[in-house]
């Protein structure tokens, strides 16, 4: 039943963004962008495995749409329970199914702001890295609507980088990376490794050294099926 529940608050909330002229603004990341894989077909012969009840939320500019819009008072009045961290100050949504719906932005700079606040009317959590994301980005089709998710190969790559720091959250993230491995494409991988700036923590050669090093967190096993889908050998 919980299963149930929790695709149809899914499909609920992308039907609202579509309705207010505001999925464009948005791309789906986390677990959810693993479901839209398989669900277009983007990644043939994927399944996913859905283990979660959040929806991330990348949104792609802090200052757009404009004019700005209150999403949160919209939201309330057709049934969503809008509440705010007391510590972080950053916006919570939650389904009528009690799915949590998170609001990212990507940290710039020196990123001293860990929230910022959007034109959509909600105060998003900045991290680092999201960029990798945002940068490489596609648009899928499911049930009519178009939807952005980060190019596979980008998800993998971030979630790699980003592994160590995932506590808890990181063996699953590991799996994540391990079930998705078969269907990304090498030269992709390897394009967007070169598009990452000086600043990025892990640089393309800084990562392809720790894997070839065995020293990633992914583990033995993965480094092996990772190095031999980028065509890198040990040294």
């Amino acid at each position: 039943m919980m299963e149930d529940i929790k695709y149809k608050d899914f499909w609920e909330l992308i039907k609202f963004l579509d309705h207010n002229g505001l999925l464009d603004h948005v791309i789906v990341v986390g677990s959810w962008a693993e479901y839209l894989y398989a669900q277009s077909g983007t990644l043939d012969g994927f399944i996913s495995n859905l283990r979660t009840l959040d929806i991330d939320l990348l949104i792609t500019n802090i200052n757009k749409p404009s004019p700005n819009v209150n999403i949160t008072k919209i939201m309330h009045e057709i049934g969503y329970t809008i509440d705010e961290d007391r510590i972080s100050g950053t916006t919570k949504i939650y389904t009528p199914g009690f799915m949590e719906i998170e609001f990212l932005v990507t940290q710039r700079g020196s990123g001293i702001k860990s929230v910022l606040s959007t034109n959509l009317g909600v105060n998003a959590q900045a991290i680092r890295n999201l960029n990798i994301l945002k940068d490489n980005c596609i648009l899928v089709q499911v049930f009519d609507f178009n939807i952005s998710v980060p190019l596979p190969e980008a998800y993998v790559i971030h979630k790699a980088i980003i592994n160590k720091e995932r506590l808890i959250k990181a063996e699953k993230d590991r799996d994540s990376i391990k079930n998705l491995l078969p269907y990304i494409n090498k030269d992709t991988v390897l394009r967007i490794f070169e598009g990452l700036t000086k600043k990025t923590e892990e640089s393309n050669y800084e990562f392809a050294n720790r894997i070839s090093r065995n020293k990633h967190p992914l583990g033995n096993h993965l480094i092996i099926r990772l190095k031999a889908q980028l065509g890198l050998e040990s040294h």
